[in-house]
């Protein structure tokens, strides 16, 4: 089991390039990757959307890409030789061209912006490297914090899944004497009218039946007990198991309600709220299962 939070970051350097990855993930319904990268490595956001969906199921994954160029940023402004030979060249070229040129102040600026603007590109090839070896670690690190969360929401489940067992079987236990409470119930009801009816009075026998059918919740507690059953399997599977957990849990409080619903006392309609209680804070934790 995996949590659907994590993060994971990785940093790369390499010829003057420097390459950080960062992750982040959040639980989201289905798996939504947001990967921005500069325009020129535009084409590499698909080989690193594709790394992702390999490894995560499902969850809102947020790509956080630096490239840095740490060549240009050491070079700062072009040397006072570099702008020499640049005046010296745009003279030439002039010259020869039969016009002239005064060398201003602004003259020196746009030159001195020109050669700053002709830094020498990245190299794609490097930058295509580091990123895939940083898209992987960082990758591995968020995964394997989506782990370590997930064995912790896989044990807070199960106990859960215990507590709702034990109260169910409470249930079961208590269940039965709804029909014995409320023939004791009836015929008391009877005796203080002053009504003297034989208990095996065909009217009272089937005012008992009705009632027991109305109040028999055999048939839900059966089907609760499958569903924990499946529960707990589920959450010893090795794949993502969230989805299927969330629709369990609807089937879970529709029985849940069923019991409530058809409860004459107040020992079981106790159980049923706790068990709806129990349940909503299996829902609150299953909400960011992966």
């Amino acid at each position: 089991m995996k949590s659907m939070t994590g993060f994971g970051r990785s940093e790369l350097i390499e010829e003057g390039v420097t390459v950080s990855v960062q992750i982040s993930s959040v639980n989201r319904k289905s798996l939504d990757i947001m990967c921005i990268l500069p325009k020129e490595f535009q084409r590499l956001e698909r080989q690193v959307v594709e790394k992702a969906r390999n490894r995560i199921g499902r969850g809102r994954i947020q790509f956080s890409i630096e490239i840095k160029d740490e060549r240009n940023e050491s070079a700062g402004l072009p040397s006072d030789d570099q702008i020499d030979a640049g005046i010296a060249r745009l003279k030439r070229i002039t010259e020869r061209h039969g016009g002239s040129i005064e060398i201003t102040p602004q003259v020196v600026v746009d030159l001195a912006r020109l050669l700053e603007s002709e830094a020498i590109a990245l190299p794609v090839e490097v930058v295509e490297r580091l990123l895939m070896k940083c898209a992987d670690a960082a990758l591995e690190e968020l995964v394997s914090m989506r782990e370590n969360e997930g064995t912790v929401l896989r044990e807070d489940l199960g106990n859960r899944c215990i507590v709702m067992k034990n109260t169910l079987n409470e249930v079961g236990r208590l269940a039965p004497e709804m029909v014995k409470k409320h023939r004791e119930n009836l015929l008391g009801r009877l005796e203080q009218a002053g009504l003297k009816i034989d208990v095996e009075d065909e009217r009272v026998l089937r005012e008992i039946a009705l009632f027991a059918d109305r109040c028999d919740v055999s048939e839900e507690i059966t089907r609760l007990y499958s569903h924990l059953g499946q529960f707990s399997d589920l959450l010893d599977k090795d794949e993502p198991v969230g989805r299927s957990i969330e629709f369990l849990i609807q089937e879970i409080a529709r029985e849940i309600n069923t019991i409530g619903g058809k409860s004459s006392s107040i020992d079981v309609s106790k159980s049923a709220l706790s068990l709806k209680n129990e349940l909503e804070r299996i829902r609150e934790q299953v909400a960011n299962v992966e």
